[in-house]
């Protein structure tokens, strides 16, 4: 049977406050499998990181590892004694831990990866601001508890699927939610890789741009809404166009067969 990975222990530099904060610019930044005696909330200000966590008994276990490429905007929390490992994905990176005592963090709150909303951004920005006062500081963290509580959870996918299986795989998802699709340039930054590289990825990969593919996806959705016998106006509603007239232009500009 497997060792449990090393203990960092963080609970004695949580006592006073129920909290700590760790700051890291290591450009070529990389841990050991390590575990830790509070939740860890873990986001990259800039850069990116490639974390991978257990949930299973072992380390050796790949079923039980979940790995995930963190980019501005997204973080992860885990909760007490997750073994983990992360390591930089960019040349340059900085990123920070919030360490949780678990009176402060609660038990209903879910854990995982999860993708930020701008306000959670914004607080976590100013929680690695050097010059915070500690009294400020506290009241940021009791408010990104809730931030996190509210936030969009996220299946990642596993390293070896494409960069364009990923972009397709998030189209999808998104439409399902009945969200509004995310540009190009913001997927792209989401999945950690230039708008550039993403285009190169589809054309290579799909034969089409990632506008095209986009087009495609959400003409297809589309008109599965419609063959359930909702009316144009509610499907036009339901996908965020500005009025129904968009989208019939955009289902004549996609033939159904390349939908």
């Amino acid at each position: 049977m497997k060792s449990p990975a090393a203990l960092s222990a963080k609970l004695p530099v949580l006592a006073q406050q129920g909290f700590y904060v760790q700051r890291s610019r290591l450009a070529a930044y990389e841990s050991e499998w390590h575990r830790h005696d509070c939740a860890m909330l873990l986001w990259p200000q800039t850069g990116a990181l490639e974390t991978r966590w257990n949930v299973g008994t072992g380390v050796e276990e790949d079923s039980g590892v979940l790995r995930a490429r963190l980019t501005r905007g997204n973080a992860v929390l885990l909760p007490m004694g997750t073994e983990h490992c992360t390591r930089t994905a960019t040349r340059q990176q900085r990123h920070g831990e919030l360490y949780l005592a678990p009176e402060l963090l609660g038990n209903d709150v879910r854990l995982g990866a999860m993708r930020l909303d701008p306000a959670a951004i914004a607080m976590l920005d100013a929680l690695l601001a050097p010059t915070l006062h500690t009294r400020s500081a506290a009241t940021l963290v009791n408010a990104l508890v809730e931030q996190v509580r509210s936030a969009r959870f996220l299946q990642f996918p596993a390293a070896s699927v494409s960069v364009s299986s990923q972009a397709v795989a998030e189209f999808r998802r998104v439409l399902l939610r009945e969200e509004r699709l995310p540009s190009v340039p913001e997927l792209a930054c989401s999945l950690g890789v230039s708008a550039r590289t993403l285009q190169r990825c589809f054309e290579a990969e799909l034969g089409a741009t990632t506008v095209t593919v986009r087009r495609r996806l959400l003409a297809a959705h589309a008109r599965t809404l419609l063959n359930e016998g909702c009316t144009l106006a509610q499907v036009s509603r339901r996908l965020d166009f500005s009025n129904s007239g968009h989208l019939s232009r955009l289902l004549k500009a996609v033939p159904e067969s390349t939908s």
